[in-house]
């Protein structure tokens, strides 16, 4: 499986612990750098930069404008994977989800709102990212790896209720929410 991930810089350790690839980060590229193609060929994409309600863009670290609606909708997703820690990404009318399917995203995993992952530690959607990709690695369907990786983040928040980390709990309840979208074929 071949895997494409962008992130904020500070969040690149904790994305390549996830989603198991060196990413590309912004900074230092930005959307005046970004090539639309080095999203094409891949099995996953993965995301983890900011968005913001209603936005057609992401950014990276100091607001810097990393990715755009547009040079997603330039690129051929072929039917890619995407697995996007994003804030708001599934908002009603979200400029970014739409551009993901558009261009040929087979499913986007998602949620609206704001999203938790971890800088410094793995939890929430991060860890639900992880376990999707585990899932998709073993040769799961991709909504079967959702429903499992959900599953053992349910599990997390028992122990860690246990061990009274009160925002990887509320994280984990964020986290229960992505969901998987997808443009229905005629």
């Amino acid at each position: 499986m071949t895997t494409f991930a962008f992130c904020c810089a500070s969040f690149a350790e904790m994305t390549e612990r996830a989603a198991g690839v060196t990413p590309l980060t912004s900074p230092p590229v930005d959307a005046g750098d970004f090539d639309p193609a080095w999203l094409e060929g891949h099995d996953l994409l993965w995301f983890d930069l900011h968005g913001q309600p209603g936005a057609a863009w992401w950014m990276g670290d100091n607001r810097l404008i990393a990715l755009t609606a547009g040079q997603i909708r330039d690129a051929d997703l072929g039917g890619a994977i995407v697995f996007a820690l994003n804030c708001y990404l599934a908002d009603e009318g979200s400029p970014m989800l739409d551009a993901l399917l558009d261009a040929g995203a087979r499913y986007v995993i998602g949620g609206d709102g704001r999203n938790w992952a971890g800088q410094r530690t793995l939890y929430g959607a991060a860890v639900l990212g992880m376990r999707f990709v585990e899932g998709l690695c073993q040769g799961q369907d991709p909504l079967r790896a959702l429903a499992l990786a959900k599953r053992r983040v349910r599990l997390s928040m028992v122990r860690d209720w246990l061990l009274r980390r009160g925002q990887r709990i509320t994280a984990a309840k964020d986290t229960l929410a992505f969901r998987a979208y997808y443009r229905r074929s005629a």
